[in-house]
């Protein structure tokens, strides 16, 4: 689990009033935590390149199996990706920026299985990944919530963001 920081803001009268108004029963810091992990769209990401998939080695491929659903999926990289409404930023788990895929760049994005990333081999068969092509690559990715338990192909923000 990530560490926690306190953090200390100065807010001004008039949004004081409104988080007030609407917090309900709920403690302003938590209010105003649970409001930012809402709005940011940094996930714990872990991917795979399609070329990748052939190297992989029965090791990999039993320990993807048994981790399965709460473990980790079959991947090869791990940081995170930040989603923009222009790009997937990917960093390595020390958040130091390792590229940037544009919108633009991206085709076919589809959360299945497809000739590559096969159901049983490379799975369990329940949490099928997030997939795209971009330039001469394929990736597969799968995503989690900061703090999350389970890495999923689905993720709702990158798909209503990209397709």
């Amino acid at each position: 689990m990530a560490n926690k920081t306190k953090v200390s803001i100065t807010l001004n009268d008039t949004l004081t009033r409104f988080i007030d108004l609407v917090r309900g029963d709920v403690s302003r810091s938590k209010f105003i935590e649970n409001y930012l992990k809402d709005k940011i769209s940094l996930f714990e990401v872990m991917w795979i390149y399609g070329d990748e998939l052939r190297k992989v080695t029965k090791k990999e491929l039993i320990y993807a199996h048994v981790s399965q659903p709460i473990g980790k999926p079959l991947h090869k990289y791990e940081g995170f990706v930040d989603v923009s409404k222009d790009s997937l930023d990917f960093y390595d788990s020390d958040l130091e920026r390792l590229f940037s895929i544009s919108k633009t760049e991206m085709k076919d994005l589809k959360v299945s299985y497809d000739k590559d990333f096969k159901r049983l081999l490379h799975s369990r068969g329940a949490n099928p990944p997030m997939h795209f092509s971009f330039g001469k690559r394929k990736m597969y990715l799968f995503t989690r919530p900061l703090g999350g338990l389970v890495f999923r192909g689905q993720n709702e923000i990158i798909l209503q963001t990209f397709i």
